[in-house]
Parts: C-alpha cells; sequence; structure tokens
C-alpha cells in the first residue's frame, strides 16, 4: 500500500468511527451517559459508563496522535494528553451535544494531522522517552489509535443497548 492510499484509509476509518458516536448519540438522553450495567464484576471490576467509553475514545485517540508527533518531533513530551487533561470525563461530558462536539473536534484534529504527514513522517521511530528500551513509530500509534477507538466504541455499543433494555 502507498503512503498515501495508507493515509486515506486511515482517514476513513476514523471518519467511520465518529460516524459511529454519533449513531450512539442520536437521541440519548443525558443520564444515559452516567448509567453503568452494573458496578462490580469479579472479571476485571467495574463497568464503565457510556459517556465514559466515549469521552475515553476521544482523549486516548489525542493521546497516541500527540505521542505520534512527538515521535516526529514535532511537540514536546509534556504536550502528549488527552484533550481534556487527566479529566477525560469531567461534567461537561455528561452533556450528549458536548460529547458529540467533541467527537467532531478530534475528527478536524486527526484530519488535520493525516494532511500534514508525509510518506517518510510515517516511518519516523523514536525510543520512549520514560522506557527507552521500547519504540516508538509514527504509523504504530496511529493504527493504536484506531484500535483502541474501535474497541472503546465496541463497548459502548454494547453498553447502549444494555441501556435500551433498561429504559425500556
Amino acid at each position: 500500500m502507498n503512503a498515501s492510499s495508507e493515509l486515506a484509509t486511515y482517514r476513513q476509518l476514523f471518519t467511520n468511527m465518529v460516524g459511529d458516536i454519533d449513531l450512539l448519540l442520536d437521541d440519548l438522553p443525558a443520564e444515559a451517559l452516567l448509567w453503568k450495567p452494573f458496578d462490580r464484576s469479579p472479571w476485571r471490576g467495574p463497568s464503565g459508563s457510556l459517556g465514559w467509553l466515549i469521552a475515553h475514545a476521544v482523549s486516548s485517540t489525542y493521546y497516541l496522535l500527540r505521542r505520534a508527533e512527538w515521535t516526529m518531533g514535532r511537540i514536546a513530551w509534556n504536550a502528549v494528553d488527552g484533550d481534556e487533561g487527566s479529566d477525560e470525563f469531567g461534567p461537561a461530558n455528561h452533556d450528549p451535544a458536548y460529547l458529540r462536539a467533541r467527537t467532531h473536534r478530534m475528527l478536524d484534529y486527526v484530519r488535520l494531522l493525516l494532511d500534514s504527514l508525509t510518506p517518510h513522517d510515517l516511518d519516523a521511530a523514536r525510543p520512549h522517552p520514560m522506557q527507552p528500551e521500547r519504540q516508538l513509530t509514527v504509523r504504530y500509534d496511529i493504527q493504536h489509535a484506531f484500535e483502541h477507538m474501535s474497541r472503546h466504541i465496541g463497548h459502548a455499543e454494547l453498553t447502549r443497548q444494555l441501556w435500551a433494555i433498561h429504559a425500556s
């Protein structure tokens, strides 16, 4: 695959996932964003709320793509963070309209970043600043971002279905 088709594929994957989040948020009351299908599980602890799952998907995408920017030398390591810092599911995220707008701001950022990349950029690599034995690459961080986002969207879709059953 050449780099331009690779970048076009990444662009389409992120666009599709934002469409999936839009579907999750359609006609969703704010209370559903805070609802959890269960509080404790013998396997891997508590459930995440629907809103937290979406907010984390967005925040981790920013984090991983900013890490790719760091790998290319575009930003300092201390700028590698989610879009809302450590409080990725603050009170503003309890509003479906805010969460939708946040998701679309993320897509704007993703598109700007992807549009700025060259084939050479995709191959950029750099040792992790805290774990130098671990090599970070731009391509991996982009792919990890959409894989991680996709995983949380899947969790959110199941939680949305459980909410629908609970609310009916």
